[in-house]
């Protein structure tokens, strides 16, 4: 989905995603966290969040909720 002119405006400075740390501007578009605010994540992840059972609280629980659970598993 293409950002619209308001979303480019009010995106937040951050230049790459907040989870992996991925920087290549196509690749990235916000979230929002539970409180309203607004963070840079890359696409893979805008969709796991979207998909989580809940919103995260804080850019350090989007990095919980979110880890590569390819670790996790083992």
């Amino acid at each position: 989905m293409r950002m619209g002119n308001l979303d480019r405006r009010t995106a937040p400075a951050q230049t790459s995603c907040v989870v992996c740390g991925s920087s290549d501007a196509r690749t990235l578009a916000t979230t929002t966290l539970e409180d309203g605010a607004r963070v840079t994540v890359c696409g893979s992840h805008k969709i796991a969040h979207r998909r989580a059972e809940r919103m995260a609280r804080s850019v350090d629980e989007l990095r919980i909720l979110l880890c590569d659970r390819r670790v996790a598993n083992g």
